[in-house]
């Protein structure tokens, strides 16, 4: 069946679900020794917004961009191992939390879209692409340390920001409720990866992204 509109514009509030593990490790001079902070956190699901468009390129072909934007936050776990200031070689444990740890995630998807018009009023669209990803993530950067104790002070919170590319894999079902204004649902699964300052692994960002909003056909 020939898809006959020009192109499509879609707005959607939904959810980013999933989580990924973050684990951060600092090291600082201390007493002539090494002190070292781990800080263990979550990156948790998060309320999702989009907007995107599409035009028709060739037969039920599509390409447009889509914008998606998400955050959440979370808390870590603190633990270290801090030198004793008289006697060497004499680490003593720490531990301490962070709360209000934010997350941000806001991409762009460059997506070619196959649409499939199912009747008169219902079309899927089923597209693919890359993803462009410009993170901010909270990183617990030091723990302050006072004697005696040792008595842990606030942790000290540092933001770092990431570019990275991925990829992207969505269905879209619009039902018309006119000619060119509908209601949909939207299913997009997004992937990329991440290395923030002072942590040991790439973070996975993205996931199963669902949605619903408006449809607007031209």
């Amino acid at each position: 069946m020939q898809w006959t509109d020009k192109g499509f514009v879609t707005v959607n509030g939904g959810v980013q679900v999933g989580s990924h593990d973050l684990t951060a490790n600092q090291t600082f001079p201390l007493y002539d020794e090494t002190a070292t902070v781990t800080a263990s956190s979550k990156v948790k699901s998060g309320g999702l917004f989009d907007i995107g468009g599409a035009y028709r390129v060739w037969h039920n072909v599509a390409v447009g961009v889509v914008y998606t934007f998400t955050s959440s936050d979370s808390s870590a776990a603190i633990t270290g191992s801090i030198p004793d200031p008289i006697r060497f070689d004499a680490p003593r444990p720490v531990s301490a939390n962070a709360s209000g740890l934010k997350h941000k995630e806001n991409a762009l998807h460059l997506d070619a879209t196959w649409m499939m018009p199912v009747t008169d009023k219902i079309d899927v669209g089923f597209s693919a692409g890359p993803s462009i990803f410009f993170v901010k993530q909270d990183v617990v950067s030091s723990l302050p340390i006072t004697e005696p104790g040792p008595a842990v002070g606030d942790p000290v919170v540092s933001n770092d920001t990431e570019t990275t590319v991925g990829l992207n894999l969505g269905v879209d079902v619009t039902y018309l409720l006119s000619r060119k204004w509908g209601v949909g649902g939207v299913a997009r699964y997004t992937w990329g990866s991440a290395k923030f300052a002072g942590t040991d692994d790439s973070v996975t960002l993205g996931g199963l992204q669902l949605g619903g909003g408006l449809r607007l056909r031209f």
